[in-house]
C-alpha cells in the first residue's frame, strides 16, 4: 500500500505506540497510551478535513469542525454524524472511555499506571478506526498480534459487528445498519426472521461482559476472558455459516 501524506501522522504515532508497549514497563505503558490516543485524535480529524474528492462525500463545515474539535466527546459526535458507515467494528464508547484514562495518565503524571492489557485493548480498537478511516494498517514483521486475551476480545468483537453491519446491509434500511449498537441491527434483523431470539440473548450476555471487562476499572483475567471468546468465535461462526462475506 501506498502511504498517502496525510496518513503517516496517525500511523507513526501509532507504530510509537507499538514499540513502546512491548517493552512492558510502566513508562512505556503509560507512553503508549498516549500515543495511541493522539494517534486516533488525528486520525479522526484528519480524515474529517480531508477533501471531498478524496473522502468521497461532503465533510463537515469548517465552522462545525472547529468548534467540535475542542471536545473530544464533541468529536465523536461529529465522526459518527458524517462517517457512521466507517465504524463497524468501533464502539464510540470504547474510544471515549479509553480517552478518558489517558487524560487521567497525562495530567496526573507518574501517580497514575495503566496496565498493558487496557493499552493492548485500546490498540486494536485504533487499528480497527484507522483501518477504516485511512486505509493504516500498522502489520507485518516484528509487529506483535494482540499483547493479551483482552485485545484478542477487542478484535473478535470488531470482527463480529463487520459481519452483523454486513448482514443488515442485505437486510435492513440504511440507517438501522450504519447507525446505533450492533444489538440495535441484530433486533433489527430478528425482527426480519433472519436471526433468532436465541442469538439476539446469547449476543446480549456477551456483549454486558465484554462492556465490563474493556470499561472496567479491574483488569480482567485470562480465566474471565476465555470463556467470552470462545462465546464470541461461536457467535462469529453463525454469522459465517449463513453465508456472510468476510471481513476484509
Amino acid at each position: 500500500m501506498n502511504l498517502r501524506p496525510w496518513t503517516s501522522g496517525p500511523k507513526e504515532l501509532l507504530e510509537h505506540a507499538v514499540e513502546h508497549l512491548a517493552q512492558g514497563t510502566g513508562f512505556d505503558c503509560r507512553i503508549a497510551m498516549i500515543s495511541i490516543d493522539n494517534a486516533v485524535e488525528l486520525g479522526i480529524k484528519t480524515y474529517l478535513q480531508l477533501p471531498r474528492r478524496v473522502r468521497g462525500f461532503e465533510g463537515p463545515p469548517r465552522k462545525e469542525f472547529d468548534e467540535c474539535s475542542k471536545s473530544f466527546p464533541d468529536l465523536l459526535d461529529l465522526l459518527e454524524k458524517y462517517a457512521a458507515d466507517r465504524l463497524d467494528g468501533v464502539s464510540l464508547g470504547d474510544l471515549e472511555g479509553y480517552h478518558r484514562l489517558r487524560n487521567a495518565l497525562y495530567h496526573d503524571g507518574n501517580g497514575v499506571t495503566v496496565d498493558p492489557v487496557h493499552v493492548d485493548g485500546y490498540l486494536q480498537v485504533a487499528r480497527i478506526l484507522l483501518k477504516n478511516l485511512l486505509d493504516i494498517s500498522v502489520a507485518g514483521p516484528g509487529v506483535p498480534p494482540p499483547h493479551s486475551l483482552l485485545g484478542q476480545v477487542v478484535l473478535k468483537w470488531g470482527e463480529f459487528e463487520q459481519l452483523v453491519r454486513q448482514l443488515g446491509r442485505a437486510h435492513l434500511p440504511k440507517p438501522k445498519h450504519e447507525q446505533g449498537p450492533a444489538l440495535g441491527v441484530v433486533d433489527g434483523l430478528v425482527s426480519k426472521g433472519v436471526l433468532t431470539g436465541a442469538f439476539r440473548s446469547r449476543l446480549e450476555k456477551a456483549a454486558r461482559a465484554r462492556n465490563e471487562f474493556v470499561h472496567g476499572i479491574a483488569v480482567p483475567t485470562d480465566a474471565e476472558l476465555r470463556p467470552l471468546l470462545t462465546e464470541l468465535d461461536s457467535l462469529v461462526s453463525i454469522l459465517r455459516s449463513m453465508g456472510t462475506p468476510q471481513a476484509g
